[in-house]
């Protein structure tokens, strides 16, 4: 019986994910054990919640996200030293595939469910590829992923996926260039079915969307929801969504019922310029008719708490996007709060743009991928220094983290929501976002004084 080991790296920087009550169990390994001969002893090895100790293994592969990539070099080469066959996938190996033949015997490009039976056949015949493409396949056929190869203690959330693929192609997001611009869903009867095989109460909705593109993803969405309700499944969920999701007051109102207790939505900016540079046009349609507000309040008024993500930092933003920013949360009483920096992924438009402009520093790789992490800037905004962008996200999350504000933030999200338990996780996920800022190298930025005086127009 041959040993296959699937490893799922971790930067050293990981903070939300290595919180047990924020913990999400990965989906692409165990969909790649759904898809793996029945004859192979199959372990996972998650570095996001249990640290690496060698393992047996006649094959292994490896997933890995930009910033943890440079780790799963590692890993791959600790065993392809020893002889033992190393294939790589994910989305930066998808994107980089012959970087990554520097460090392992074969990679995985694409969706990795079509081609997974063929790498392990080659492997057994003693024919390994170097390359393997997979396509964007109808998931009507896709298996349901085998849970039972997680270690399920460690993960306070199930993950549960209905689609796949996003038509929108935002400058910093490679979820495009990988899972395609078909937006592809499941069978709802083949998501109901799996949803109650998940053994956690909580479960993340790993889509990208909830709601979809089109009038007819949004009535999958309604069905979905509904089923929920009818055959009693009683489970507590976080979903990604856009803002068009507060639109549909019935929806909300369903979804809620359902167990919806939180959702993330992708704001990226409040300056109509940057969202016009990001190529994030439903936000900026909403943002320009003065809805965002509005959109905000009917989602938590629904007993949903709001997760609002923003990027800070890109070419249109000057100084006064950092006071504007948290002006506009605190008006919105968005429940928990996610601000990163425009990151240039490999396979993004952004990537591809400050490429060809030279505009990107740190480029010792695969060393430096480590740093690509979403908090460190890789490239000065034009109007903006490296150190104002620090600097300004330092001012933002020391007026939102402070004591006051969180305590007058958790009782709005529960006087708005009404929802005990939708306080809470914003609660949790708060905290997990500031214990992962406090123990950044970010952090001396905050301890800076004069931050106040340098981004408050009102001082």
């Amino acid at each position: 019986m041959p040993r296959l080991l699937l490893i799922n790296p971790t930067d050293s920087h990981s903070g939300l994910g290595n919180v047990r009550a924020t913990a999400f169990p990965p989906m692409n390994l165990p969909y790649l054990a759904a898809v793996t001969p029945s004859h192979y002893q199959i372990e996972v090895l998650d570095e996001n919640v249990e640290p690496f100790k060698f393992r047996e293994a006649d094959i292994v592969g490896i997933t890995a996200y930009t910033a943890s990539v440079h780790r799963g070099y590692q890993l791959a080469r600790i065993y392809r030293d020893k002889g033992v066959p190393t294939v790589m996938g994910g989305i930066h190996v998808s994107m980089l595939p012959q970087e990554a033949l520097q460090f392992c015997d074969a990679v995985v490009i694409g969706e990795a469910e079509s081609i997974w039976p063929q790498v392990l056949a080659d492997f057994e015949a003693g024919r390994l590829q170097s390359e393997y493409r997979g396509d964007w396949p109808d998931l009507a056929g896709l298996p349901n992923p085998r849970r039972d190869v997680l270690n399920e203690g460690h993960y306070g959330w199930g993950s549960l996926q209905t689609s796949r693929g996003c038509p929108m192609d935002c400058a910093f997001c490679s979820v495009t260039a990988f899972n395609g611009r078909r937006f592809r869903r499941r069978s709802l009867d083949a998501v109901i079915a799996e949803l109650k095989q998940i053994p956690q109460k909580k479960v993340l909705i790993a889509d990208d969307n909830i709601i979809g593109y089109s009038k007819s993803d949004l009535e999958w969405t309604r069905a979905f929801f509904t089923r929920i309700i009818s055959e009693g499944i009683r489970k507590i969920f976080f979903a990604q969504t856009s803002i068009q999701f507060g639109e549909d007051r019935e929806l909300l109102r369903l979804a809620a019922k359902a167990g919806l207790k939180i959702v993330f939505v992708g704001m990226e900016s409040v300056n109509p310029d940057t969202l016009k540079s990001y190529g994030k046009n439903i936000n900026l349609k909403r943002l320009q008719q003065n809805r965002y507000l509005e959109l905000i309040r009917n989602i938590r008024t629904a007993g949903i708490a709001f997760l609002g993500a923003f990027v800070i930092g890109g070419d249109e933003d000057d100084r006064r996007v950092f006071h504007n920013t948290l002006k506009f949360v605190n008006a919105a009483g968005i429940d928990v709060l996610q601000i990163t920096k425009p990151t240039p992924l490999p396979g993004t438009r952004l990537w591809k743009e400050l490429s060809a402009a030279d505009r990107i520093f740190n480029q010792n790789f695969p060393q430096d991928w480590k740093d690509y992490r979403f908090s460190r800037l890789q490239f000065k905004p034009a109007k903006l220094s490296i150190e104002e962008v620090y600097e300004g996200y330092a001012y933002i999350k020391n007026a939102y983290f402070s004591f006051w504000q969180t305590m007058t933030r958790t009782v709005s999200t529960l006087l708005t929501t009404k929802d005990v338990t939708a306080t809470v996780i914003a609660y949790k996920f708060n905290s997990s976002y500031r214990k992962a800022f406090v123990e950044s190298d970010n952090y001396e930025y905050a301890t800076r004084p004069g931050l106040k005086d340098k981004f408050d127009p009102r001082r």
